[in-house]
């Protein structure tokens, strides 16, 4: 390893400290997962990681939960013993000033310690997740002149030079389901390709996962779904059986047609929905060249849990007809009809958000979407758009209903089976455009500036509270989105008028 390497890892937030500590305590420490891999990586590709957080995991030999400790002290951070059995303990340091551009400032540090396991780090090694994942260095080493020596009992470096995931040890699929979710978020990660036993084994013990955490498997479908292409890995999950037992209502979209005007079947149709969506989000800037800043921003806004709107968005799309198999029906003709799909849609995909464990806010906004992803395109079936139209869907909407916009060009898109360039979607993206306009141009300042209060309605025009006023409200605000009133004046004058009531 060149020296410009070594003092890359040696200059790792806190890794001076875990060194101290270690002789403190006179135990044997070893840097070991996934840092050691991706700057293996780095080496021979520049690869830089594209997480928030940096996660550094030592092997300890000795009691890693007294270790952790020390170490929480000595940097300031929260101390968590994860297993007090196997003696696996965690500090996290949060960062929330960091906010540079600058690769090596993090938001989040987190330094996990585990004892080892066996006679010896060797032993340790094979006893991890895949072989990309077992090499480790020993933390003496680092500080040394000496030439750095990789400890790699399972042939990791090697796997790494092939792009080749795979387990040294099939055992480790039992002792921890999730690595098969893992497999792919690194397949996705890294661009490397599982080997074929390692396909098989996830194939036969796919229905194991359940035994993983909620938590813990959504937090790996939204790493996977991060991606800007994850639409080939949600798929590789599906073709390796793993995605039915995370959504198991998928399997009813197997092979189901869709009538005459869908080029796809429906799963087909959904994950091309996918895809399409995330060609259209890497071509903001071509496609809608006044507003891709701000859609880009309202795409990287982190609803909860650290899951941002674009990754809600892409879940949305892959699921947003979902309830078309419960909705099937045949007319006299043999035409098939999904009456209301959107709906029961929208049902399934809220109790889908649930189980995974999502909050509120999530699960608002990914049943929004789906609820009323059928109405752009109903809209821009109709002869003419007026503003009060797309006022009234924004107003029903609000800040989700951009994300539905998109949303309705990759479905149509995809429902077509053309590109979001082609000429066949024109109607629908030339009406998403204004209605996007619209919203930061027109919407945005309407809402926050409203010409009129409820108290001034009823002073006027001397009305008792009630749900009434509310309509009143908006009625003036429909007026307003049309540009037949502009101010308050005009507003209470209309409110006068006989006009207002033939609205």
């Amino acid at each position: 390893m060149n020296s410009k390497l070594i003092d890359n890892i040696k200059s790792l937030p806190f890794v001076k400290t875990v060194k101290t500590v270690s002789d403190e305590f006179d135990a044997e420490v070893y840097l070991v997962g996934g840092i050691v891999r991706d700057m293996i990586i780095k080496r021979t590709e520049s690869f830089e990681s594209k997480v928030k957080g940096l996660d550094l995991d030592f092997a300890i030999d000795g009691d890693a939960l007294q270790f952790g400790k020390r170490v929480g002290d000595a940097v300031k951070g929260s101390y968590f013993p994860l297993d007090e059995e196997r003696s696996v303990s965690r500090v996290v340091v949060k960062k929330p000033e960091a906010r540079s551009q600058k690769p090596e400032v993090y938001e989040e540090i987190i330094l996990d310690f585990s004892k080892i396991r066996g006679n010896s780090i060797e032993d340790d090694l094979r006893l991890r997740d895949f072989t990309i994942n077992s090499i480790a260095v020993n933390l003496d080493d680092l500080f040394k002149d000496a030439a750095l020596h990789y400890i790699d009992p399972t042939g990791g470096i090697s796997d790494i030079n092939n792009r080749i995931i795979k387990v040294y040890d099939k055992g480790v699929i039992d002792d921890d389901p999730l690595r098969m979710l893992r497999a792919i978020r690194f397949e996705s990660q890294l661009d490397f390709l599982i080997d074929d036993k390692l396909e098989t084994l996830i194939k036969e013990n796919g229905h194991k996962i359940k035994k993983s955490s909620t938590e813990r498997i959504r937090d790996e479908l939204f790493n996977i779904l991060s991606g800007n292409k994850s639409h080939i890995y949600i798929q590789r999950l599906k073709d390796l059986s793993l995605l039915k037992e995370i959504i198991p209502e998928i399997e009813s979209m197997e092979n189901m047609e869709q009538g005459r005007h869908h080029k796809y079947f429906l799963w087909e149709h959904s994950i091309n929905t996918l895809k399409t969506l995330e060609v259209l989000i890497e071509n903001l800037q071509r496609k809608f060249s006044d507003r891709y800043i701000q859609l880009y921003e309202m795409l990287s806004n982190v609803l909860e849990q650290g899951i941002s709107a674009k990754e809600v968005l892409k879940l949305a799309s892959l699921i947003h007809d979902i309830g078309k198999p419960l909705t099937k029906e045949l007319d006299k003709n043999g035409n098939v009809h999904f009456i209301n799909h959107e709906k029961i849609s929208a049902d399934i995909a809220e109790k889908l958000c649930r189980r995974l464990r999502l909050g509120n806010n999530i699960c608002k906004t990914v049943t929004a979407m789906v609820r009323n992803h059928m109405r752009p395109i109903l809209l821009s079936n109709e002869k003419k758009v007026t503003n009060r139209a797309i006022f009234r869907f924004f107003r029903d909407t609000k800040e989700d209903g951009v994300l539905i916009c998109l949303l309705s060009i990759a479905d149509i898109n995809a429902t077509r089976g053309s590109g979001i360039f082609d000429d066949t979607a024109e109607d629908i993206e030339g009406l998403v455009k204004r209605m996007i306009d619209y919203y930061f141009k027109d919407f945005i300042r309407q809402i926050n500036s409203p010409l009129i209060s409820g108290d001034e309605i009823m002073e006027r025009l001397n009305l008792k509270s009630g749900p009434g006023i509310g309509e009143l409200l908006k009625g003036i605000e429909e007026m307003r989105a049309e540009g037949i009133i502009s101010d308050k004046e005009d507003a209470l004058k209309f409110l006068e008028s006989d006009k207002f009531f033939d609205v």
